[in-house]
């Protein structure tokens, strides 16, 4: 079909579109007043920061990717970090816990509208939309489940309190949004705020909790290993004791002096012997001998004495070292348990008065495009159902010849076509 010929049956149905269109937009606009059908909402949300483990380091990281000497950002961290903390507020233990602390499944029934006729209309056609709500429910689980059964009031606020929220994380951040929307702004406001502050003793209860294994733990391995350097510094305090040893390399030097000083006097005493200008050298030389031969057997004993000191003294240190390094992770873990909390409210959720849904403006633009879209819709198939000729073409159509020439009607300004 020509664009001519299609702007040529929209301008001969104009009227019926443009009906069409009003009605089905103040058709939409008024049931956007219809609560039963679609119900007011309102938005409360929480805005909840977490602080990263690992402190943030300005300096650049070689190790990171770069790209053109620019690191690159290292969002799938941030991101994981963000969907774990939307699972854990997800999870039907923490919202089952906000159900029993604000007694959602406990919701006393809206008191019946009196006063005006309208009111009183509304509430009867507010208690009929529930019958009738109720009833399709028990035929939906007679058809599910082949008997009745009721469901729990508890996991219907579970599931109405997981339908409502809704989690967002920033790009980028470690800040998120927790929004919930309800038909009440004091209980959306409420639930945000009591799941900000769930998760937050959650979380700082989980670090409480893995600090406390940790500081139980290293207190034990603390005191082993202190057990351990008494043990090596007594077996090395007894071997000392037991040889006499104090400190190992100024007596060693000691006895090698004596030894030196010994073997000079001896020396002496061969020359003196050998110029015969001592008499009784022979029994002073047969004594020297003798305490330098002492002498050097207890320098003999000393590499042993040495390894033995050395390997005791290593393992002092080791344990020492062990010992030192025990308690400084003892140390970080009671200072983590007392450290600041790892979740943190920025912003409280307020209750606003101002409904969020529905957004009637665009209930009235859907409502207008469907009414458009109805109308020429309805229009092309009113041309198309419609038989009579309108014009020389549809006769050319019809016949299969072409028309060479028509006759005007008498007096009129309509052309007769033939």
């Amino acid at each position: 079909m020509e664009v001519i010929a299609i702007f040529d049956v929209l301008r001969r149905h104009v009227y019926l579109i443009g009906a069409l269109c009003i009605v089905t937009t103040l058709a939409g606009y008024g049931i956007s007043f219809f609560s039963p059908l679609i119900p007011e909402k309102y938005d409360a949300s929480a805005i909840v920061l977490v602080r990263p483990h690992d402190p943030i380091k300005i300096e650049p990281n070689k190790s990171s990717k770069e790209f053109l000497d620019f690191p690159v950002a290292q969002t799938p961290v941030v991101e994981s970090a963000s969907k774990t903390y939307i699972q854990i507020i997800r999870s039907p233990g923490l919202i089952g816990q906000v159900v029993r602390e604000l007694k959602l499944d406990q919701k006393p029934p809206k008191e019946a509208a009196g006063g005006t006729v309208f009111e009183q209309i509304y509430a009867s056609m507010k208690t009929l939309y529930d019958g009738m709500v109720s009833y399709l429910k028990d035929a939906a689980a007679i058809v599910r489940y082949g008997r009745l059964l009721k469901e729990d009031p508890f996991a219907k606020a579970v599931n109405d309190v997981s339908k409502g929220l809704v989690l967002k994380s920033y790009e980028d951040t470690y800040v998120f949004e927790i929004k919930y929307s309800d038909d009440d702004p004091e209980t959306a406001a409420d639930v945000a705020n009591t799941i900000a502050r769930l998760f937050i003793e959650f979380m700082q209860n989980m670090r409480s909790s893995e600090a406390k294994d940790s500081a139980d733990r290293l207190k034990s391995e603390l005191e082993q290993n202190r057990q351990r350097l008494v043990d090596a510094r007594e077996s090395l305090r007894d071997y000392k004791a037991s040889h006499g040893v104090f400190l190992y390399q100024p007596e060693y030097e000691a006895k090698l002096r004596v030894i030196s000083d010994l073997t000079v006097e001896l020396a002496k005493l061969d020359e003196s012997l050998a110029a015969g200008t001592f008499e009784a050298g022979a029994k002073r030389r047969a004594r020297l001998l003798k305490i330098l031969d002492e002498h050097r057997a207890d320098l003999a004993s000393l590499p042993t004495i040495e390894r033995e000191l050395q390997l005791r003294q290593a393992n002092v240190d080791v344990t020492n070292t062990t010992y030192g390094a025990v308690a400084k992770e003892l140390k970080d873990a009671e200072i983590k348990s007392d450290a600041m909390p790892e979740a943190r409210l920025i912003s409280p959720a307020s209750a606003t008065r101002l409904p969020s849904r529905p957004r009637r403006y665009l209930i009235v633009l859907t409502s207008l495009l469907t009414g458009l879209l109805v109308g020429v819709a309805l229009a092309f198939f009113l041309e198309y159902i419609n038989r009579r000729v309108r014009g020389i073409k549809d006769i050319e159509d019809f016949v299969g010849l072409k028309v060479i020439g028509t006759i005007p009607t008498s007096s009129t300004d309509h052309v007769s076509q033939a």
